[in-house]
Formats: C-alpha cells, sequence, structure tokens
C-alpha cells in the first residue's frame, strides 16, 4: 500500500489548490477524483460553462442590436452545436491546464471513486473496469464538492426535467422553459435560454430573487430581467410536476401550465458519496461536514474544505479554505473570515456584492451612509452600451466601507476594490485619494464612494 503525508479527495477549486501548495513545500501528496480530469464543479458543471455560454448569449445579443453601435448586420443567428462546442473547449483547456500543474507540482493523480475508511485508508474504485486499490495518508482532506439538490419529487426523465447538469449539456434550446429556483444558477441559465429564444419562467418561493442581495437590488432587477425576456415569478411555488405527452405540467400556485423542459435549481448540496458504505461515521451540522476552526472534522488527522462544510457555496471560497488550511499546517497563526467573501451573478447586467446589506445593517442596528453612482454617468460605461446600472456602498461614520452592492458592466470585477478597501479599512478620504484612470467603469466605484462620505464631484 502507497503511503502520503497528504491524500485529497476531490480535485476541485479547493482540492487542487491544497495539493499543489503543499506539495511544494515537500510533502508527499496524492489526489484522488472520479472525474477523468480535473476541475471540480466550477470548471465542469458550474462556473466556467455557464459562463461560456453566457458570453455566447451575450455576443448573439449585441449582433442583433449591432444597429445601437451604429452597425449593420444583415441577419443574426447562431449554431447552438458549436456554441456548445465552444463551451467544451475552454473546459477541457482548462482540465489539461490543472492536471499539468499537479504533475508538475510532483502531486500523485489517482482516478476513480475515493471512498474513506478507517485509519484515513482510501479505497479507489476505478470506473472502467471496477478494480479496487488503496492508499494510505496521514492527513486526509476532504474537498468533496457539492452536487445539485433535488426535490423529493422530482421526475426522473432527465430528457424533460434538467438539473443543471443536464441543462449545460443540452443537445437544443427548448421553446419553453421553467427554472424551479431564483438563484444564481437558475437566473444565469434561465438568461442563457432566453436570449437564444426559449420562452423562460422563472419561479422563485421566497419574496425574492437571489438570497444575500439586498431586496432594494432584487426588486429593482425584476423588470430588467423582463426586458432580458424573462418571466420571473415570486412568491410563488411549484406544487406538481409530471409528464404529459412529452412535455412538462407543471402547477403553479394552483395553475397549470405546460413546458418543454423544466429546470430544477433549488440549490447544491454536499457531495457524500465518499461515506458510502465506509465503515467510519464523520460528524455532520446541517447538511455540512462539522469542522472545527482548523478544519479538522470529528475524526482525527481527517480534514474538510470547500463546499463540504459551512460558508459560501463558491469556489474561491473553497479556494480561500485551501489556502488558509495550507497557512494552518505551516505554522502561521490565521483564521478563516467569510465576512468579506464576495457574490458575483454574471448575467446580463452582472451582479455582485460584499460586506453587510441595508437590511442587515438595521438589523444589527449599524449606522450607516448610503452612495450610490450611476453607469449612465460613466463615461467608459457609456460608450460601451452599458449605461443601465448602478453602484451602491455603505459607509460607517468614520468613512469605513460595511458593503456594496453593485449591477451593470463589469460588476464581478468592480466588486474587488469593495473587498480591498475592506479588507484593509481604507477610509473613505484615503481611497478618494487614489488615482483611478479615465475613463474607466471603476471611477463609479469611486464616485459612489465620495457620494456616501459627502466628497463627490457628482453629486
Amino acid at each position: 500500500m502507497q503511503n502520503f503525508d497528504l491524500v485529497i479527495l476531490g480535485g476541485g477549486p479547493g482540492g487542487y489548490p491544497l495539493a499543489a501548495r503543499m506539495a511544494r513545500k515537500g510533502w508527499q501528496v496524492a489526489i484522488v477524483d472520479a472525474a477523468e480530469e480535473f476541475g471540480g464543479t466550477c470548471l465542469n458543471w458550474g462556473c466556467i460553462p455557464t459562463k461560456a455560454l453566457l458570453a455566447s448569449s451575450r455576443s448573439y445579443h449585441l449582433l442583433k442590436n449591432a444597429a445601437d453601435f451604429g452597425l449593420t448586420c444583415s441577419e443574426a443567428g447562431f449554431d447552438w452545436q458549436k456554441v456548445q462546442e465552444r463551451k467544451s473547449r475552454i473546459t477541457l483547456q482548462l482540465r489539461q491546464g490543472i492536471v499539468k500543474l499537479l504533475e508538475k507540482s510532483g502531486v500523485k493523480i489517482f482516478h476513480g471513486r475515493g471512498q474513506l475508511c478507517n485509519n484515513k485508508v482510501i479505497r479507489i474504485t476505478k470506473a472502467e473496469d471496477g478494480s479496487i486499490s488503496e492508499i494510505q495518508a496521514k492527513k486526509v482532506c476532504l474537498a468533496v464538492g457539492s452536487v445539485p439538490a433535488a426535490p423529493g419529487v422530482f421526475p426522473a426523465n432527465r430528457d424533460i426535467f434538467w438539473t443543471s447538469n443536464e441543462a449545460l449539456n443540452a443537445d437544443k434550446v427548448p421553446e419553453s422553459l421553467l427554472v424551479v429556483g431564483g438563484g444564481v444558477i437558475g437566473i444565469e441559465l434561465g438568461q442563457v435560454f432566453a436570449e437564444f429564444g426559449s420562452k423562460v419562467c422563472i419561479v422563485e418561493m421566497m419574496p425574492q430573487i437571489l438570497p444575500g442581495l439586498d431586496n432594494a437590488t432584487a426588486k429593482r432587477l425584476l423588470p430588467v430581467f423582463k426586458k432580458a425576456g424573462l418571466e420571473i415569478l415570486v412568491g410563488k411555488k411549484v406544487e406538481a410536476l409530471v409528464e404529459k405527452n412529452g412535455r412538462a405540467v407543471a402547477t403553479i400556485d394552483g395553475n397549470e401550465r405546460e413546458f418543454d423542459k423544466v429546470l430544477i435549481a433549488v440549490g447544491r448540496r454536499v457531495n457524500m458519496s465518499f461515506m458510502q458504505d465506509s465503515d467510519l461515521q464523520l460528524e455532520t451540522d446541517k447538511g455540512f461536514i462539522k469542522i472545527d476552526d482548523d478544519f479538522m472534522t470529528s475524526e482525527p488527522d481527517v480534514y474538510a474544505i470547500g463546499d463540504a462544510v459551512k460558508g459560501p457555496m463558491l469556489a474561491h471560497k473553497a479556494s480561500y479554505d485551501a489556502m488558509i488550511l495550507a497557512a494552518k499546517w505551516q505554522g502561521e497563526k490565521v483564521a478563516a473570515d467569510y465576512s468579506l467573501v464576495p457574490s458575483c451573478v454574471y448575467t446580463h447586467p452582472e451582479i455582485a456584492w460584499v460586506g453587510l446589506n441595508e437590511e442587515q445593517l438595521k438589523e444589527r442596528q449599524i449606522e450607516y451612509k448610503t452612495g450610490r453612482s450611476m453607469f449612465s454617468a460613466n463615461g467608459k460605461a457609456l460608450t460601451a452600451g452599458e449605461g443601465d446600472g448602478q453602484i451602491k456602498t455603505l459607509l460607517s461614520g468614520d468613512g469605513k466601507l460595511l458593503g456594496a452592492v453593485i449591477w451593470g458592466p463589469e460588476a464581478s470585477n468592480i466588486i474587488n476594490e469593495a473587498t480591498m478597501m475592506s479588507q484593509f479599512s481604507i477610509d473613505s478620504h484615503a481611497f478618494g485619494m487614489m488615482i483611478h484612470p479615465h475613463p474607466t467603469l471603476s471611477e463609479a466605484f469611486m464616485e459612489s464612494v465620495e457620494n456616501a462620505s459627502g466628497e463627490g464631484v457628482h453629486g
């Protein structure tokens, strides 16, 4: 039996960075993943393929609206198969890059389903022939990721009733699509299919879309998404889903409606397949693996990071966990802090937020000042035809950033200004002394901060 200092289950954005970091420190590291190529949910069934499809849908939108830029386009069309092929090329390129990185770092790679057993033994079952082998480690890290959650009554026919996995690999664009769930996955994929011609209806049982986003922004975005072709019903429930004559019949708030396809996008749950038929038990907490402040589970020298543990189920949070755990193992006095994990939605317009929102500040009775900056007054946004949207910043009395929410062009990039301002406790006056190039979208963030502090030139 081969022995390692560290064996990691999962080759996603938590697992592979941890493997590379520790291997470069001289540890004997192995990583086990059931996929033929690594990258986890984000790369294979989430972040990257979704963004590739969104990029194609956005380009198609621009073609259809070329006249807005003084251009003529005789006929805008698309080839869905080629759109899918582009997505696949991008994911393949990135997967291959991860494998090369691990090999260069000296990480031993095992393909197969990993099962955690007693004494930190990992049993590996190869998918192609069912053969079994075992390796052992001084430390084990569970970076096992998550899988789509589905209601207990979820119909079995994956030709009609999709999880995000099936939606991402759809062989054609459906004429009509019901999306159950108005979170990030539902909104992003809903917009993709709407742009390519689907009649999309998104049903969210909660009073607003995008949990975590402040109420005012969530409400403001409803007409924006309606203009983009999305029918969004909030505070409504899909009470039943059945198949009839090859179509889906959904009962929504007491009314029956028919759709060609249904996408169930009600969140994700921890992938616990590594515990299947295992001879040990790990303590859990509300569906997540329970860990202490050092990421150790109830089993000594068995650790867990990423989607498997509490906190935002985001790729960059998993990579952050890997960084913190690696630092701990090297003797650094660090602790995980999820208060400044940015959330991003890559629709058009993009949406991003970080820190506390207005509801949370009021609930905690924290006084704050609000600053706003509209992209309609930003030169770079207007030249790009991206004048819709705003930046809202929330500042304390001494000018420290408490939170920010952005909807508009490149929101996922601009939010980094907010994260850094908070991370390094930069007050509004010091931030205002930073030189932002002109014309740029980031100027809008600076102006929002200045607006909140009363130092703004433009309002």
